[in-house]
């Protein structure tokens, strides 16, 4: 029964994806700090019909606790926004970290990534910029660094291209006149990676740097590409034990195309440091990169992780696992053609056709015990009927929040991605646990968490695919854990 997807009828349309900048790092030392912008990206939808939009963000974030006697808080807010033809800025969303009532013996660095996406459908086409903002809320007795800041904006017309339209019309306007000023949607590869299973990384001795693994790997043929520009997408779990006490990972990007070597595309650092008294805990650990520019090749991308550092805090050796790894990429021509003469090929790597949806969260969810039934935190529809043998890229992402309510207590939420096509059982795609901690020597955590996961679907369909959260363990009266800002997209093209 495809009658949930019938008032859409969408049709694969090309889609256009730009790429952003970060604007440095900042470090934030009281509340009375300015607000600071930490990346941008300019999308101009002047000749698309009610266009859908697809913003990525990811950066990292670190707090470092600096009073050995009083208790650190740190509490930032990022704020989303969207400019378009130089009107007034508007807020399209809120995201919060916040590490509350902390002190340097129990937790005195700690580094991580922040990211999220969001999704909308703009009324009024025209030239837009999104910008993510970060304003200290709360700073004491800590310093807190907001750094690393990407962007990027995929977007679709919903119908055929007001250029289209004004073609037929034979009116001569800007859509038609400069292809420049107002660049159309293009054709698209989309790319599914591997990872590499589970690393364990185990050193008796902390100050022995262990070789750098491979974690996950991607190619992507740009060979038909002019000028090709590329989205990469990575998503991860770090998993550490209870004799972890200090623990520095490095995250690296390559890029590899033909026979070249790798070459090195950015970095980026997890980092807990001085924490104690902890159970197991979990954390994720992602990035978007994008960049211009890229050889017209056969091109493989892939993360090594790095331990810097590794210290147990009752000598025994100290387990820390990277898991769940998960690599996406879109590529797409700068120019409007691919190579050689023929543009409008049948080849298939040329052709395929491409559909992005938008999703929806359904509220919040405050778990104060592990018999509390799961809850459906987003959910989107996506109708893959008319593609051929299917690939489904799923975006997610949400804030999730523990609370201490009586000194001691431990939390774990289970994150899991159901697929149901045309009314058939669900099917479970993955599963994601957030971290389970002992919450001894603060109030309050505050941070996103978020996952990519590309699916191949056999049969083509009307699919829901949507995101449960379940109290897998929470010792009740101890603490609570609450989920929201649930955000979900699906971009799919014929495999």
């Amino acid at each position: 029964d495809l009658a949930k997807c019938e008032p859409k009828h969408p049709k694969p349309q090309k889609i256009l994806l730009e790429c952003g900048d970060g604007t440095g790092s900042r470090t934030f030392t009281s509340s009375n700090d300015t607000p600071f912008q930490l990346a941008h990206v300019t999308l101009n939808t002047t000749c698309l019909n009610r266009p859908k939009v697809l913003i990525k963000f990811s950066s990292l974030v670190s707090m470092e606790n600096v009073d050995q006697i009083n208790a650190a808080t740190v509490r930032l807010q990022y704020e989303l926004f969207r400019i378009c033809d130089s009107g007034e800025p508007i807020s399209l969303g809120v995201w919060v970290f916040e590490v509350v009532n902390v002190f340097a013996a129990a937790l005195e660095e700690r580094e991580e990534s922040f990211s999220f996406i969001f999704c909308e459908c703009l009324n009024c086409p025209g030239c837009c910029e999104y910008f993510v903002t970060v304003t200290p809320i709360e700073i004491t007795n800590a310093t807190a660094t907001v750094s690393n800041g990407r962007m990027a904006a995929l977007c679709q017309a919903l119908n055929k291209s007001l250029e289209d339209e004004r073609k037929t019309s034979h009116s001569k306007d800007d859509c038609t006149k400069s292809r420049t000023k107002h660049p159309k949607p293009k054709q698209a590869i989309l790319a599914c990676g591997q990872g590499n299973g589970f690393i364990v990384f185990r050193d008796i001795e902390s100050q022995t740097l262990l070789s750098p693994v491979e974690i996950a790997h991607i190619v992507i043929d740009t060979t038909y590409l002019n000028k090709p520009k590329a989205l990469i997408e990575f998503s991860s779990l770090v998993k550490t034990d209870e004799d972890i006490e200090d623990i520095r990972l490095q995250f690296e990007l390559f890029r590899v195309c033909t026979d070249g070597e790798p070459l090195s595309r950015g970095i980026w650092s997890f980092s807990v440091i001085g924490e104690t008294g902890n159970t197991e805990s979990v954390r994720a650990m992602s990035f978007i990169f994008c960049e211009c520019g890229i050889p017209s090749s056969c091109c493989e991308y892939f993360v090594t992780v790095t331990p810097i550092e590794l210290v147990s805090d009752s000598g025994e050796e100290p387990d820390v696992i990277v898991g769940n790894a998960r690599m996406t990429a879109l590529a797409q021509s700068s120019n409007d053609c691919f190579y050689y003469d023929n543009c409008n090929s049948s080849d298939g790597r040329r052709t395929k056709k491409i559909l992005l949806e938008c999703g929806m969260g359904v509220g919040s969810k405050t778990f104060i015990t592990s018999s509390n039934s799961a809850f459906q935190l987003a959910q989107v529809t996506i109708d893959t009927t008319k593609f051929c043998k299917p690939i489904v890229n799923i975006e997610f992402s949400s804030t999730v929040s523990f609370e201490n309510l009586t000194g001691n207590g431990s939390a774990q939420l289970r994150y899991e991605l159901f697929r149901v096509c045309d009314n058939r059982r669900p099917i479970s795609l993955g599963i994601w646990v957030s971290e389970a901690i002992e919450f001894n020597g603060r109030d309050k955590t505050t941070s996103t968490f978020d996952f990519t996961f590309c699916d191949c679907i056999t049969c083509p369909g009307c699919c829901d695919y949507f995101v449960t959260v379940t109290p897998a363990e929470i010792i009740e009266g101890f603490i609570s854990a609450t989920v929201s800002n649930g955000r979900i997209a699906a971009l799919a093209q014929e495999g």
